[in-house]
């Protein structure tokens, strides 16, 4: 029996291995996660937990773009109990990339996780490591989503996009000194990518609406004023505004009154 599944879409794969190269910061990351990855595979939060295989001492990072669910809240320690739970759930499946409910993986300690309000409605997991031979750890990578059960094709999708995240959360320590405090909207992401927008010009451009000069965006992201102006004036060209405050305007109305892409004029 064929399946009902649509087929991959070569040049979606190709663009989100290809752009995950040029990652550097914990925000570049959730940008790429909301564009083109979310479009392959739509999640609300991603998890991830590196450390010594059966170590209490771990590293974990969540990228979510739910108000509330950010990295540099303090988790509570149970979720290490979490963490644990999953990984055992994912060894006894012979190391395989899973997929399940929350409810039907219960039993391996998975409501640990629901530490905050903004949690309890996902129904949703996919997960999948990565191990790490040389230094006996391993990598765990968990999706999580609200509605909708996560396909073969998209445990697929995961499996094969694994390393491309993997290598993308090492270039990142964790959040950065200075991030924005207000994050863009998914849909206003991938308004601005769809629009022919970098990563880097959307870094540049939340750092505009929050009030930051060129020079102190510059020092921020370690570049040169110089240079900061010239990504603002290709932004400018893209988004079809002439000025800072235009091009603030623009993320507000899109931000604030939700209406259809199609309505903003990006060339």
């Amino acid at each position: 029996m064929a399946s009902s599944q649509p087929k991959f879409d070569p040049e979606l794969i190709v663009r989100i291995m290809h752009n995950s190269l040029s990652i550097q910061s914990h925000f570049q990351l959730f940008l790429w996660l909301q564009g083109d990855f979310q479009e392959a595979i739509q999640h609300d939060v991603l998890i991830c937990f590196s450390g010594a295989i059966g170590g209490e001492t771990y590293h974990c990072d969540i990228v979510s773009a739910i108000p509330g669910i950010r990295s540099a809240k303090p988790l509570h320690s149970t979720i290490r109990d979490f963490r644990k739970g999953v990984h055992q759930h994912w060894i006894a499946g012979s190391g395989r990339v899973t997929s399940a409910t929350i409810s039907s993986i219960s039993d391996s300690n998975i409501d640990a996780i629901f530490l905050k309000s903004e949690l309890h409605e996902m129904k949703h997991i996919l997960f999948h490591a990565i191990p790490d031979t040389r230094f006996k750890a391993d990598h765990l990578y968990i999706l999580l989503r609200r509605d909708g059960s996560f396909s073969e094709q998209e445990r697929r999708l995961f499996e094969l996009l694994l390393p491309h995240v993997d290598a993308a959360v090492r270039k990142t320590d964790g959040l950065p000194i200075y991030e924005p405090e207000q994050v863009t909207a998914p849909t206003l992401i991938n308004s601005l990518i769809k629009s022919g927008l970098s990563t880097r010009e959307i870094e540049i451009l939340e750092w505009v609406r929050s009030g930051k000069t060129n020079i102190e965006i510059g020092m921020i992201l370690d570049i040169s004023s110089f240079t900061v102006k010239n990504h603002l004036q290709r932004i400018f060209k893209k988004i079809n505004v002439s000025n800072r405050a235009q091009a603030v305007g623009k993320l507000e109305d899109i931000t604030n009154n939700g209406l259809p892409e199609t309505n903003y004029n990006f060339g």
